[in-house]
């Protein structure tokens, strides 16, 4: 059983703006939910048992919402990403206390999730028995480029990652969610990773080298899951 999972909330949301001004990207509402709380109720749904959030935009307002995550039986802390340098940098700002010595799921909260669909990943982790399993989405190709392009073989076992690819370098019409679940030997090789030219440490570049390395991956395919949108907000939300 995967027990553990940390959850990205750190971002400002920019393509959000002017939203995301005032309310944290996590918190903005589709049906008068906060996506944070779609996210909450898969998590939990998954069999999760304990929660890290990592924040940095306006994360007193997600605090304040979350509070112990007794709400939805989960037991919640929190981590402060000092500066915006990517998913990676985002891990890495967790306490070494808090980290596992066992599998560990990561999941981004800017997603609208149904409530099955990390169970499915968690099953899917478990039929292949393999060391990662990772969400895909099918896109087109001017989405995958600023994505992370997933090459799989015919058995859905991953060969490939590449964040944000170069048209010439995308070889398939999948990317990776960011909704993931890891081994404890990820936390060696994030250290690893040198930044990018965009200036970020990418989680997906710690798990290109555990594949390099002989490490067995998995992907899911897995519908796209929904994200807020300005006219989705004006339309459902409150």
């Amino acid at each position: 059983m995967i027990k553990s999972a940390i959850l990205l909330a750190a971002g400002r949301g920019k393509r959000q703006r002017p939203y995301t001004d005032v309310t944290p990207k996590p918190l903005l509402e589709v049906n008068g939910r906060a996506t944070l709380d779609y996210v909450l109720c898969a998590v939990a749904k998954s069999g999760i048992e304990r929660v890290c959030i990592v924040t940095h935009h306006l994360e007193e307002k997600i605090l304040k919402y979350v509070g112990d995550g007794s709400r939805w039986d989960l037991d919640v802390t929190f981590a402060h990403q000092n500066e915006l340098r990517g998913n990676g940098d985002a891990l890495m700002s967790v306490s070494r206390e808090w980290i596992p010595n066992e599998p560990f799921m990561v999941v981004a909260t800017d997603y609208i999730l149904f409530e099955n669909v990390l169970l499915e990943l968690v099953e899917a982790y478990r039929q292949y028995r393999v060391d990662i399993a990772l969400s895909l989405k099918e896109c087109p190709i001017e989405e995958l480029l600023s994505r992370s392009n997933v090459e799989v073989d015919s058995n859905w076992h991953v060969k490939r990652i590449i964040e944000k690819p170069r048209r010439e370098e995308i070889s398939s019409p999948y990317a990776a969610s960011v909704l993931f679940i890891l081994p404890p030997q990820f936390w060696g090789y994030l250290p690893k990773v040198q930044l990018s030219s965009r200036g970020e440490i990418e989680m997906q570049s710690a798990v290109q080298m555990m594949i390099n390395d002989g490490y067995k991956v998995c992907g899911l395919l897995q519908s796209a899951p929904e994200e807020w949108d300005a006219a989705r907000h004006l339309t459902f939300g409150t």
